[in-house]
């Protein structure tokens, strides 16, 4: 029995090298991705001044249709894998087209931003928002693991991809601080403008992602048209399609089967989860108990612009530290930061208000950069998540991971954003009113509701970090590892022999897979 000796570099796919061009264009689609979590920081304090619900009720509309929600990320994933099925994939691109596809469905969406309306056509908006952000980002977050399997080259890919998402979340509340210091934030036409026009943005910034991109074409992704055409023309079986069916929900789960997929997505949902959770207190954090206004809180997170120039830092400290001291480094700061919040709360008063103020904007900047990392590390992870489970399956099953992944984020943000508005309505929060001038003014608040607005907006984040930091020190996915990794699925595809594994690539494998060596590539006859 032989061993290998000697480990094949993998190759990119059609041999094209990612230019910052590409990464720009590629980009541009998480201009959208990052201007959609700024709706969780503003609508609900725009239902509960200006459109009359209460903050458990606007919080519950929010909830539950992202809970709902989350099974469209199951059906889009799978669809997305599958689409090279039907011609209409064959022609736009199996992930490509949904990226168009979903900009009709984000301009209906702008009712949420129309006081007055009924309940139940606030939740049908908030909803369609929710499942075009499925429909356009599942697809979107496979791309990276189709242009390329150069490591350098998906990290430049994801390094500006999240530049572009940062500016984004930056640029959106210092236009919003604008707005509301400009028209005043007493009137509801201040969110509406600002709102409607960053929607008509991110449409024009899709289409331009789509006609920058690339994807594997049909043969490279292991369809055969021809027979895809003749099934075509074959009369519809129910049978076979139940069958299928059920399968993507045998997918969906098999993907926890895969031990580095556990953990990252346990990572990742902590993570995105709380920042959900901060995003969506941090205004009623500023304007009830740091008692500032909104245009001060969205001024404070206009302040993340300052961190963007580091991303290409974040970008090469992943290269050489690895997702593990990544982590590390990003929850340790993180927490640090949050700290820091809560201390200016407790200390006002005890020194100058100027003072206080350079304070709030230092400690919010600190912030705001680690809470960026949170985004950063897990989306640059993600496109090594795939190569872990060819190895077992032999498939690459990108789309289903991707909409497992954000099926499971909308499940977990859906029930915090219910229990928040739960919560805070049993601490005696009490909603903003109109004075006896028609002007709507925001009330003070019992100390009650005060600590609670704390406890969520700085506590439970707290809480959620230090777990993804415990789960992050025994994560295993590197560079290192995944080149590994990429080198035996190569060798295994040019017709390999798996008795002939080295002892250190078996070692890896099953790190990383959490599958014994011998029951992976199971398509391979030995």
């Amino acid at each position: 029995m032989s061993q290998q000796t000697a480990a094949p570099e993998a190759k990119v796919p059609q041999g094209r090298k990612i230019t910052m061009k590409n990464a720009f264009g590629f980009a541009l689609g998480d201009f959208y991705g990052g201007g959609f979590g700024q709706i969780a920081t503003y609508l609900p304090v725009f239902w509960v001044t200006f459109a009359g619900l209460a903050i458990d009720q606007s919080t519950a509309i929010m909830g539950i249709a992202t809970i709902l929600s989350a099974f469209a990320a199951l059906v889009i994933g799978s669809l997305s894998d599958n689409f090279y099925r039907y011609r209409i994939g064959r022609k736009f691109g199996r992930r490509r087209f949904f990226l168009i596809a979903g900009i009709p469905v984000l301009l209906v969406t702008m009712i949420v931003w129309v006081p007055g309306l009924p309940v139940w056509l606030y939740f049908i908006g908030y909803a369609l928002w929710i499942i075009a952000n499925q429909l356009i980002m599942t697809p979107y977050s496979t791309l990276p693991t189709e242009m390329t399997t150069d490591f350098n080259g998906r990290t430049k890919l994801s390094t500006v991809r999240m530049f572009i998402s940062g500016v984004t979340t930056a640029i959106i509340p210092l236009i919003m601080a604008a707005a509301l210091k400009g028209f005043g934030e007493q009137h509801s036409y201040s969110y509406q403008i600002s709102m409607v026009g960053l929607i008509l943005v991110f449409c024009i910034a899709l289409f331009v992602c789509y006609k920058s991109t690339w994807e594997l074409t049909p043969e490279e992704a292991g369809f055969d048209v021809a027979k895809l055409e003749a099934e075509a023309k074959q009369p519809f079986n129910f049978g076979k399609w139940l069958k299928g069916f059920g399968q993507v929900f045998v997918d969906y789960f098999s993907t926890l089967r895969i031990k580095s997929f556990r953990k990252h997505v346990l990572i990742y949902l902590l993570g995105q989860t709380f920042m959900d959770v901060f995003g969506q207190t941090w205004l009623f954090f500023v304007i009830y108990n740091w008692n500032k206004t909104a245009a001060f809180a969205s001024l404070l997170l206009s302040c993340a612009l300052i961190g963007e120039p580091l991303k290409p830092v974040f970008g090469w400290l992943f290269t050489k530290l690895g997702p593990r001291k990544m982590f590390s480094l990003n929850f340790a700061g993180g927490i640090l930061g949050l700290v820091g919040l809560f201390g200016l709360w407790k200390a006002q008063g005890t020194m100058a208000d100027s003072t206080w103020t350079i304070l709030a904007f230092v400690v919010t900047i600190w912030w705001l950069i680690f809470r960026a990392m949170v985004w950063f590390i897990p989306w640059n992870v993600f496109p090594f998540i795939p190569d872990v489970d060819e190895i077992v399956t032999g498939k690459n099953r990108t789309g289903v991971f991707v909409g497992f992944q954000l099926f499971l984020r909308k499940l977990t943000s859906g029930f915090a954003t219910t229990f928040i508005g739960m919560y805070l309505a049993s601490t005696g929060f009490v909603k903003p009113a109109k004075d006896a001038s028609g002007v709507m003014q925001y009330p003070d608040q019992p100390l009650s509701a005060q600590n609670g607005i704390a406890f969520v907006c700085i506590g439970w984040v707290i809480i959620g970090l230090l777990i993804a930091w415990g789960i992050a020190l025994t994560f295993k996915l590197e560079k290192r590892t995944d080149g590994i990794l990429l080198a035996e699925i190569e060798r295994l595809k040019n017709g390999g022999s798996k008795a002939d594994v080295t002892p250190e690539t078996k070692k890896v494998v099953e790190q990383l897979t959490g599958v014994k060596y011998e029951k992976c590539w199971p398509q391979k006859a030995e």
